[in-house]
């Protein structure tokens, strides 16, 4: 494939932004030929870097475009690798070009808006917008990298479509729509201004953190080589103190809560405060128009409301879904300037920079909320002291007969948020929050910086720094109906991305120890430490004991020899989880008074938990080789239900 062609695919796509360096390596190998007329002039491959390069170095390397590739390359060595910003109206102008058809920076097609309602369809191609200007048809275009090649060789077969086809950027595409449906604004990202450098989890790793790490392994290598049964008793004696913590947890999940929800001051219509709400959406163009059905039933005053919808700048496709099904909401399509690193957390930053209610809350695409969930959140704010920064909504699968993969899903849902987080809030300990229907006092939330854009499991690095500002977390009594991955490869993806977001939320508070024991005080640090690694450990910990019973069965000599401690610890380890675990997913599943479930699916638990193991060890792989990538889970696949009851 021609290596323009290939620096075209990269930039519009957003996977990997170009660098002026490689566009130079591009020209250079471009230059061995003769341009033809199916290839971009060189002048159009400075399209492709931003500004952001010194000019100097990019005059110096554009120059050479005119001499022999070898000249080229010499000049390209001398720029920086780093890619620059991706500036889509330029790249679009140059793809335009290419072609040989119009381009639209936005007028011509805001003043066709102006006067019709445009068909806009969208589809793995791109978004093609359909008009008509007089009896003359117009017919605009955002091509995705998948149309490239077949779009190109379509012009060059039937040249008389490029005098027909516009070529438009997304934020031209957007613009234009927007005076007819959602108002559309770009993002800005600033920095997150309450989070110290020490809490971003931008590097795995400080030097004191992979000092400490090598010297602990190599102490521990040392002492398995010299007292190897001593020295697995310390490990497993550590290990089940965390397991034994973790399973202590819900053995008091399993206790009534005497404390209830937190107390609300009923709020006139009047009353109310404006609220926030914040949806980020990267390729979540199917089902979205059952969030917006959701949003629509709302109870709360629509004049009060700011719904803002967090789309990246080069999907464009999504960005087409909201213009075409959000038509009758009030809300804003925000563009999330491109960049890195490419996470929900990064967006929500963008939004709370314009959000402009006192409350915000998120939700994510598959999302049903409780039409009272707004007014049942910000009334419980109106009653509590400002010590109460953020409320928790439960989360619950409406799917959970699917199959034994969203089953188990379902139960282990409603064992977390009917049980455990309410447990931890009645104490008043710190609650790590859940990724969506979590609601914040906005002060509170600038407060504390925000979200950590490098940290993939945001929402429980963002109650830890709540808890070590002295905040607290409550529940409330509302919930949003979610959907539950139906594949073990959906569920495999989100899954590793929580365990590698608990290996990053662990690592960066435990920078400084003493200081995050200060903060947040013995009881909530013991809580962070129990919870996050408890899980953790917990999968690992199954997985080794299916191990065991294997060798046994194979009357193979165990792990751990014949020592009566180790053997022990083990069994007390094992029968306090699995017997905590087994009686509070069958209380959940009564809870619920769901006939969908038999009591006796927790069987499966040991299966699910070796999943977890191998959840476990993906995140420890990503956490070494991609820190910061984000494994997306696709949306709007399972059979929900279309309405679904109140719970009660």
């Amino acid at each position: 494939m021609d290596p323009l062609h290939v620096a075209f695919q990269h930039c519009v796509s957003g996977t990997r932004p170009v660098s002026a360096r490689e566009a130079c390596f591009a020209l250079a190998a471009a230059n061995r030929r003769p341009p033809t007329a199916r290839r971009p002039p060189l002048r159009d491959i400075a399209a492709i870097v931003a500004t952001a390069e010194p000019q100097d170095c990019l005059d110096a390397a554009f120059a050479a475009a005119g001499r022999r590739p070898s000249d080229i390359r010499r000049a390209a060595r001398g720029l920086s690798p780093n890619p620059p910003p991706f500036r889509d109206v330029d790249y679009f102008a140059a793809l335009a070009r290419w072609l040989g058809c119009g381009f639209d920076r936005g007028p011509g097609l805001r003043a066709l808006a102006r006067h019709q309602r445009l068909a806009v369809t969208t589809s793995d191609d791109g978004v093609v917008v359909r008009g008509y200007r007089g009896d003359k048809p117009v017919v605009a275009i955002v091509p995705s990298p998948a149309w490239l090649p077949r779009l190109g060789a379509l012009v060059a077969a039937k040249p008389a479509l490029a005098d027909r086809i516009t070529i438009i950027p997304p934020q031209a595409l957007v613009e234009a729509m927007g005076e007819d449906g959602p108002v559309v604004c770009q993002g800005r990202l600033d920095p997150l201004h309450g989070v110290a450098e020490r809490d971003l989890a931008d590097r795995v790793l400080t030097p004191g953190q992979s000092v400490t790490l090598g010297a602990t392994g190599a102490v521990l290598l040392l002492a398995l080589m010299i007292e190897p049964v001593a020295s697995l008793l310390v490990m497993v004696v550590a290990m089940t103190a965390i397991l034994v913590g973790y399973a202590v947890s819900r053995a008091m999940a399993l206790a009534p809560n005497e404390h209830g929800t937190p107390p609300r001051r009923r709020l006139k219509a009047s009353e109310l405060p404006e609220y926030s709400i914040l949806i980020p959406l990267y390729k979540e163009d199917e089902g979205l128009k059952h969030l917006v059905a959701a949003l629509t039933r709302l109870d709360y005053p629509p004049d009060k409301l700011d719904i803002q919808f967090l789309v990246e700048a080069d999907d464009a496709i999504t960005q087409g879904a909201v213009l075409r099904e959000a038509t009758e909401l009030k809300c804003r399509l925000t563009i999330v300037p491109a960049g890195l690193p490419r996470t929900k957390p990064r967006a929500l930053n963008v939004g709370l920079r314009q959000a402009r209610g006192s409350i915000v809350t998120i939700f994510d695409a598959e999302d049903r909320p409780d039409p009272k969930q707004l007014r049942i959140a910000a009334e419980t704010f109106a009653a509590a002291s400002r010590e109460l920064a953020a409320v928790q909504a439960h989360l619950t699968i409406d799917h959970l007969s699917d199959n034994w993969l969203t089953t188990m899903f379902a139960i282990e849902y409603a064992c977390l948020f009917d049980h455990i987080l309410p447990m931890v809030a009645a104490r008043r300990r710190l609650l790590l929050l859940g990724g969506t229907s979590n609601h914040f006092r906005a002060d509170a939330l600038v407060e504390a910086g925000g979200w950590d854009p490098y940290n993939v499991t945001e929402d429980a690095d963002l109650a830890v720094r709540l808890c070590r500002k002295g905040y607290r977390i409550a529940m409330i009594d509302s919930h949003t109906w979610e959907e539950a991955p139906v594949s073990v490869d959906a569920w495999l993806k989100q899954r590793s991305r929580w365990f590698k977001g608990f290996i990053q939320t662990w690592l960066v508070h435990n920078r400084q120890p003493l200081a995050l024991l200060r903060e947040a005080g013995p009881a909530d640090t013991v809580v962070f430490h129990v919870f996050v690694l408890g899980a953790l450990t917990a999968a690992i910990a199954h997985c080794a004991f299916l191990v065991q019973l294997v060798l046994l069965a194979l009357g193979e000599a165990v792990l751990f020899g014949d020592s009566i401690w180790l053997g022990g610890l083990q069994t007390l380890a094992v029968i306090v989880g699995y017997g905590t675990s087994f009686i509070l997913g069958v209380k959940s599943i009564r809870r619920r008074r769901s006939g969908a479930i038999s009591p006796w699916a927790v069987a499966w638990f040991p299966v699910y938990w070796i999943l977890m193991g191998i959840a476990v060890s993906i995140a420890i792989h990503d956490i070494v080789r991609k820190p910061h990538h984000w494994r997306k889970t696709t949306h709007g696949v399972a059979a929900r239900p279309r309405r679904v009851a109140a719970h009660h």
